[in-house]
């Protein structure tokens, strides 16, 4: 073999390998966060982007019940919104900029 046909698999391995290592994994989630994830219908991947948004697989069920996807939740969750007072407050026709607006004034949405 030439010193170039095996560099060029060398390189093709590396390259195979380093994408095997990023898939997202179940990796340090017990069995019980597994289960709750996949009955959400989410796989490893999605599991792990509401995670590192800081959304348990409780609070996640929550917030797609009330029909916001990941970055609607991780906008709103942090601005202490459960996911049935944004869903009221976006229901109400208010973006989150408005409805913290409303909030501190004390007012809330009309059901």
């Amino acid at each position: 073999m030439n010193k170039s046909l095996i560099g060029g698999v060398i390189l093709s391995s590396v390259l195979v390998l380093s994408g095997c290592g990023s898939t997202p994994t179940w990796e340090g989630m017990s069995q019980t966060d597994i289960s709750e994830w996949k009955a959400l219908g989410l796989d490893a991947a999605a599991s792990q982007d509401w995670t590192e948004a800081g959304i348990s697989a409780e609070d996640a069920a929550k917030w797609l019940a009330a029909n916001f996807d990941l970055e609607e939740a991780a906008d709103w969750a942090p601005q202490a919104f459960t996911a049935a007072e944004a869903a009221d407050w976006k229901i109400g026709g208010f973006d989150l900029n408005d409805a913290m607006n409303a909030r501190e004034k004390g007012l809330a949405p009309v059901k």
